[in-house]
């Protein structure tokens, strides 16, 4: 199991000037990275931690964090 956060910058070789552009001009590209990071941070932590409570809801966690990073990288592709 992962327990070092994602990294988005590490999953966008080349694209990382356009990366900081959205970020510096679309506000909605910007707070999608901020959820991503959150959600990400929270998740290591999670895992980490291996909290009987939370445990059915990391499935549900991880599927919204793809679904982030899906849109993130959606819009650095256009």
């Amino acid at each position: 199991m992962r327990y070092i956060p994602f990294d988005l910058l590490e999953e966008i070789p080349g694209r990382e000037d356009k990366f900081w552009s959205l970020i510096c001009s679309d506000d909605q590209f910007y707070k999608l990275t901020r959820a991503y990071n959150t959600l990400n941070q929270n998740l290591c932590e999670a895992e980490l931690r291996r909290e009987c409570e939370i445990t059915f809801r990391v499935d549900e966690l991880r599927k919204e964090r793809l679904w982030i990073k899906d849109e993130i990288f959606y819009r650095l592709s256009h």
